[in-house]
């Protein structure tokens, strides 16, 4: 592998002016693009550079290789994440804790159906080391946000355990996801009911019990 092309190279990003940010998003447009026509493997950094208008020795101003460019790509997908769980949800989807754990998976599913630069960088099976460290940076923060939106509707424990329990929530069924699309190309409806089955029974550990938001101090209301 060349030296500029070895994972864990990483462009100290500075101050840029307009111009350079408007590269950025060309760059970063053009690797999610190419992400959706062709295997990982084959995308190139020269690829992307040629795709996105922008002479490839100034691209190198930007990222250092593509592995970098695929970091910075994982990040901007996150987003995605995040923005789907921020979401209403739907009454029918949180009757019961399960349901709504339920619904964090399909909602995770959603994103990366739509979304297949989101399946080759995350759950592809060919995920860089690099990437996939950033990724698990970013699902610790869909994990709070996961805990977020349980709290909203359940009277969960505020305990650094649980907290901690989103995020493994979040790899166990992504590991499930990553099987289905390395056998299948896809996450399939029957994975899909695996990965729920199993991230449903982990939180299980934590959650039997927990009862919705106002049962408690409804009942205690009428005491003493």
């Amino acid at each position: 592998m060349p030296p500029r092309q070895q994972i864990g190279l990483r462009k100290t990003h500075t101050a840029v002016h307009k111009p350079g940010i408007e590269r950025r998003r060309l760059l970063l447009q053009a690797a999610y693009e190419l992400l959706c026509e062709q295997d990982i493997e084959t995308v190139t950094f020269r690829d992307i550079a040629k795709r996105a208008g922008v002479p490839e020795g100034s691209a190198y101003h930007f990222y250092a290789n593509r592995f970098d460019l695929f970091t910075a790509l994982a990040d901007d997908l996150s987003r995605l994440f995040v923005e789907a769980h921020q979401r209403a949800v739907p009454a029918a989807r949180r009757r019961t804790w399960q349901d709504l754990a339920g619904w964090l998976v399909d909602v995770g599913a959603r994103v990366y159906a739509e979304n297949p630069p989101a399946r080759q960088l995350l759950i592809g099976g060919k995920t860089p080391p690099e990437v996939k460290q950033a990724d698990r940076r970013n699902d610790r923060q869909v994990g709070e946000l996961m805990y977020a939106v349980f709290a909203r509707y359940y009277d969960v424990p505020d305990t650094p355990e649980l907290h901690a329990a989103f995020y493994y929530f979040i790899e166990i069924t992504d590991l499930i996801f990553t099987i289905s699309v390395i056998d299948h190309g896809e996450i399939t409806p029957g994975m899909l009911a695996e990965a729920k089955l199993a991230g449903t029974g982990y939180l299980g550990t934590y959650l039997a019990g927990v009862e919705p938001v106002g049962c408690g101090s409804s009942s205690n209301s009428f005491s003493g």
